[in-house]
């Protein structure tokens, strides 16, 4: 799920999809939760845990891709870069 929201987030991706502090410390917690990756496997639990909506989902993980703190793995998984995961 949030591989697919990662790639709909990096096509459209625009001011209007601008997100806040404490909406991009709830995706990032969630996913070092899950280990610093999302899978097909744990991506809808990642998701349930950051408590945020498809297009705060997208706006977030938009901004971290642009900031260099996601990246997007050949098998469709997403791996975090963060003083937890390291």
């Amino acid at each position: 799920m949030i591989a697919r929201l990662t790639l709909a987030a990096l096509c459209l991706a625009s001011p209007a999809l601008a997100q806040s502090a404490d909406e991009v410390t709830a995706m990032t917690t969630a996913i070092e939760a899950a280990g610093c990756s999302v899978t097909a496997d744990n991506s809808d639990a990642v998701l349930a845990a950051s408590g945020l909506d498809e297009e705060q989902t997208m706006a977030v993980i938009a901004a971290l891709y642009e900031d260099g703190l996601v990246a997007l793995e050949a098998d469709g998984s997403m791996s975090l870069s963060s003083e937890a995961c390291s």
